[in-house]
């Protein structure tokens, strides 16, 4: 029964499980804006007039491998979006740790290539997309809301324990 009860989330885990619904959703809006900006070959649309979108979107910059980032962008947001919403499905599984240490990774891993492309559109492009830097805060928020999960998953390691995240 105590362990039952234990594995129930808490308000502030359900908190933290809708803003990362909210936010993956708000990633994927603007990464699929972008995508479709990059497919389409147009200017954005609303960039601001602090930004220049055009210049970010067509820079050698703006493909990996061919492949627009935006387009990376919006797998990745997916991605989080599906691990948001498997972890509101499975909250009292065991299961759910291992979608929050995905989520916590990638989140990572988006918030640190936004870092780098944060870097080369102020330094070396010399032009910064408001839409891009949208994208960034949102990973960023993604991943400052992921992190207690993982800290929390982290803990029976910390204290001589099996980690539940251990088989990921």
């Amino acid at each position: 029964m105590a362990a039952e009860r234990d594995r129930q989330p808490g308000r502030t885990e359900v908190a933290r499980g809708i803003a990362l619904l909210a936010l993956s959703a708000a990633g994927v809006a603007i990464a699929a804006y972008l995508s479709w900006i990059a497919i389409v070959g147009v200017d954005s649309i609303a960039c601001g007039p602090a930004g220049d979108c055009h210049a970010v979107q067509t820079s050698e910059y703006s493909k990996v491998a061919g492949v627009p980032v935006a387009m990376l962008g919006l797998a990745m947001y997916i991605a989080l979006l599906a691990g948001a919403v498997a972890r509101r499905q499975l909250e009292a599984s065991p299961l759910a740790r291992r979608f929050a240490v995905w989520t916590f990774a990638l989140a990572l891993g988006g918030t640190l290539y936004s870092g780098y492309l944060t870097y080369v559109e102020l330094f070396v492009i010399d032009a910064v997309c408001a839409w891009c830097v949208a994208s960034a805060v949102v990973v960023t928020a993604i991943f400052v809301v992921a992190l207690p999960d993982v800290r929390r998953v982290a803990e029976p390691v910390a204290a001589g324990g099996r980690s539940p995240a251990s088989d990921v």
